[in-house]
């Protein structure tokens, strides 16, 4: 094959979500020590950021380093309390802000605050804005800690591509990086986008991206590259 869109060699991405994979930069230092810092008050913490900001990666980082249960916050009562027992007062609980379940959530962060337990709960938005049907939870909603995930700065922006690169089997040199961190949109979503755009205009076996390639992919996922041309000055 000589060109054209390689589609997917594999057909999964490669996850690592251990600590040792997290890049960590500004945007998230402060996040990151804070849930390391257990006990927290009451018991429970909210993670929130943007969508690609590592919150799926964090809270797999605190799920394997303490034996948390993972909770879905649509589950009931009877599923939280098998939870709770499971990771020893140790709870992850994704997206908590989207269709949760009231007695299951309230009951989480009850036991959490009487048994000393730690309950880490992600969401987008801060938790004052979940949803939560009894006054009683968007009470708790209200009171939780919270640790914030900002957009990233440079550094973590091009970390955080070359990782999802690597997933994608994509190999990004020094030069292409800075080349592509110089011209796109500054956001976590962003570089998801990109990255999903280097993976669909690849041509197959090549390898590392030509910065022709990286050009075409910021075009195509409508960055502000589209108006430069390849060899315009970047760092």
């Amino acid at each position: 094959m000589t060109g054209g869109a390689q589609g997917r060699l594999f057909p999964f991405l490669i996850e690592d979500w251990s600590r040792a994979a997290l890049v960590v930069g500004e945007a998230n230092r402060a996040a990151i020590a804070q849930i390391d810092a257990r006990p927290w008050p009451g018991g429970a913490l909210a993670l929130i950021g943007p969508p690609g900001s590592g919150k799926s990666h964090i809270g797999a980082v605190f799920a394997a380093e303490t034996g948390a249960a993972r909770h879905v916050a649509a589950a009931g009562a009877a599923a939280a309390q098998a939870a709770f027992d499971a990771g020893k007062g140790f709870v992850l609980v994704d997206d908590a802000g989207e269709q949760s379940n009231d007695e299951g959530l309230f009951l989480l962060l009850n036991r959490a605050r009487a048994e000393v337990g730690a309950i880490l709960l992600t969401g987008s938005n801060p938790p004052r804005t979940w949803t939560a049907a009894s006054a009683d939870l968007a009470s708790r909603f209200k009171a939780l800690p919270v640790a914030a995930l900002a957009e990233p700065d440079e550094t973590l922006l091009v970390g955080v591509l070359r990782r999802l690169c690597r997933q994608r089997f994509i190999e990004l040199t020094d030069e292409v990086a800075r080349y592509l961190s110089f011209h796109m949109e500054r956001s976590f979503a962003a570089a998801v986008r990109l990255a999903d755009a280097l993976d669909a205009v690849m041509v197959r076996g090549r390898a590392p991206v030509s910065r022709q390639t990286a050009r075409l992919a910021l075009i195509a996922c409508g960055q502000v590259a589209a108006l430069f041309e390849p060899d315009d000055e970047a760092p």
